[in-house]
């Protein structure tokens, strides 16, 4: 039997998307599992999720994901993930609900998307001011 822990939960989801398994992804989802992005908005159901996940990964060329810190509060979790995707690093926060030892709810929020090596830009850093000639 899986572990219904949540962190194991989450090393799990990890090594799915990483090896691009929507078998084992499925395996974690509940069957009314909702997930909120940018991209899908609102979908609904852990089988249809599973599979735009392998859709998802086959289209970017799969995915190698590095969580970061994670915040637990009672049935939540939320995380930083570095995802790459060929040469591209997205900055990404995910924040999973559980319910009877399976993701319930993801709601996943995109960050700036930069190339492999490229620092994240500081904009709180002002930036020289353009001279104009005054007529």
């Amino acid at each position: 039997m899986a572990s219904k822990d949540p962190l194991d939960i989450l090393t799990t989801y990890v090594r799915g998307v990483k090896t691009a398994d929507t078998k084992l992804l499925r395996s974690l989802f509940a069957d009314d599992m909702e997930l909120v992005s940018m991209n899908v908005g609102c979908m609904k159901g852990g089988a249809r999720i599973a599979k735009y996940y392998g859709q998802l990964l086959a289209e970017r060329g799969g995915a190698d994901p590095t969580p970061g810190p994670f915040i637990r509060t009672g049935n939540m979790i939320a995380f930083e993930i570095d995802v790459r995707h060929g040469d591209e690093m997205h900055k990404v926060s995910d924040f999973f609900t559980f319910k009877n030892g399976k993701v319930q709810r993801l709601a996943v929020y995109q960050g700036p998307i930069r190339k492999v090596g490229e620092p994240l830009r500081d904009f709180t850093r002002k930036k020289p001011r353009k001279r104009t000639k005054r007529r």
